[in-house]
């Protein structure tokens, strides 16, 4: 018996389908037929799936209700389940760079006694997000601001208004301390707590806030969840409040001892617990962490919209667009040049999978702009360069490196970049103020994640490499003709098939 088998059954007894005759139509005995309509052999032959499916006369709907089973039957409810998280992490990945407006202070002003007394107790959300409001509007304007936070990311009313604040010179420091699941635990809408909760912090990086987030792993039901009562802490240089898992329940603290008391605690569980993500800082620390990552040594992938051009930046090149008023530009020259020289040794590699769209391509002709690079080193690339860069990478399309993405990822967000291998793999984007943001991911569940999202990619989804080198060169064709698309319409909605 399996979800597949059910759902079979089920298709067969509604439509009133004939076995025998569905048999023959898939040109298959009919006792293997019965096997897979009893459960007792798992069907893995997707055309015979397809020709199922067609003799059942199935409805779109009812089609993608079926598809669904067959995938769980065969690779897990988990694995499916998380395949089908990241996918959607990618596809609503924030193109809308606008910040959120702060949340509406629903409870009014601080009562009076505010601060006089040492100790009082909170007896509902709605006045634990008034104190909150409170605290981190103080906190965030002060020079020295410290937020901790010892909680699940799935406050909304907290999260919100942390990604709502504007940053400062003298940015509030949050550090974030949170439980991961040891086991393969979904929620009852199936989603992946673990990758839940990455995609519930992100809005904090896209604020520009400087966030740290470590993890520990443990049961989350029973930390937090499970009779639990006051599981939650959040701490600020002059108040501390410790709340229920549902926030509706709390104690504030502004007893200098307590304070004290329960920074020290925070310190301590913080040296227990490790960072989720390294952030990158720098250009040269860029091309340091990713020249050092390895991705020759096993297989790698990289999706994104803009497809990958770097190894194709020529010294020359390079000299022409960087800046020349950049402080350390000569070392920044050196650690660039030599990292553009080790990314052209790995192509071609059986082992590198670089995905693009064919939005990439044509914002890439239209802006001379790579996103990988940040924007403030560097003038665009002419299109003469643009064309040159496009042509190189097709010398490499025969080897099946550079694949063009098709289907639900064909609409990849723009500001979104990841590549991964086995052992490493980061997530870059744009934040707010145009930023470019570095997450080296630590945790090995979203790592493995991720790849096992990249690596198993269903080849509907994928141009073949004749497809990809044909669009490529029809593109370079229609430029280096002089076309150019009218300006009231964006560029990357123009097919050169």
């Amino acid at each position: 018996m399996s979800e597949f088998s059910d759902s079979f059954r089920a298709f067969i007894k509604e439509k009133d389908v004939n076995v025998y005759s569905m048999a023959l139509y898939c040109n298959t005995d009919r006792s293997t037929m019965y096997k897979y309509i009893s459960g007792k052999r798992n069907l893995k032959d997707f055309s015979l799936f397809k020709k199922i499916s067609e003799f059942m006369r199935l409805s779109p709907k009812e089609y993608q209700e079926f598809l669904q089973t067959y995938h769980i039957t065969n690779i897990g409810e988990y694995t499916y389940y998380c395949r089908q998280n990241v996918e959607n992490f990618i596809l609503n990945f924030p193109e809308n760079l606008i910040p959120p407006k702060p949340p509406k202070n629903s409870y009014g002003d601080l009562p009076d006694y505010f601060r006089k007394s040492p100790c009082f107790t909170l007896h509902s959300r709605v006045e634990i997000n008034n104190y909150l409001y409170w605290m981190i509007h103080q906190e965030s304007n002060s020079s020295q601001g410290h937020l901790a936070l010892l909680l699940q990311p799935d406050y909304e009313f907290l999260f919100h208004l942390l990604a709502s604040i504007k940053p400062s010179q003298t940015p509030m420091k949050i550090e974030h301390i949170f439980c991961l699941n040891t086991s393969e635990q979904m929620t009852d809408s199936k989603k992946i707590r673990n990758l839940l909760y990455m995609e519930k912090i992100m809005p904090l990086f896209f604020a520009g806030l400087d966030y740290h987030p470590y993890y520990f792993y443990d049961d989350i039901n029973a930390h937090f969840y499970n009779l639990n009562t006051l599981p939650c802490l959040l701490l600020t240089s002059s108040g501390a409040l410790m709340c229920s898992s549902d926030f509706k329940q709390g104690i504030l603290y502004y007893d200098e001892e307590i304070l004290g008391f329960l920074w020290k605690m925070y310190d301590n569980i913080k040296r227990k617990t490790s960072p989720l993500f390294h952030i990158v800082n720098s250009v040269l620390e860029e091309c340091n962490i990713l020249g050092g990552m390895g991705w020759n040594l096993s297989p790698s992938y990289g999706i994104q919209a803009e497809p990958c051009l770097i190894p194709y930046i020529t010294p020359e090149i390079l000299e022409r667009v960087v800046h020349k008023h950049l402080p350390m530009r000569d070392t920044m020259m050196v650690n660039i040049q030599n990292f553009l020289a080790d990314s052209k040794s790995r192509i071609p590699s059986p082992n590198m999978h670089a995905y693009h769209t064919r939005q990439g391509i044509l914002h890439f002709l239209e802006t001379g702009r790579l996103q990988e690079i940040p924007e403030e080193i560097y003038i665009p690339f002419n299109m003469e360069e643009r064309l040159q860069m496009l042509e190189e990478m097709l010398e490499y399309m025969s080897a099946g490196v550079y694949r063009m993405l098709k289907g639900p990822l064909e609409n990849l967000p723009l500001n979104l970049h990841l590549s991964f291998t086995s052992n490493n793999g980061y997530i870059l984007f744009s934040n707010h103020a145009g930023k470019n943001i570095y997450l080296i991911i630590e945790e090995s569940s979203m790592l493995s994640a991720f790849m096992d999202y990249a690596s198993n990619l269903d080849e509907s989804y994928i141009c073949t490499p004749e497809e990809t080198a044909a669009y490529i060169r029809n593109a370079i064709h229609k430029y280096r003709s002089g076309f150019t698309p009218p300006l009231s319409t964006n560029a990357c909605f123009y097919s050169f098939n």
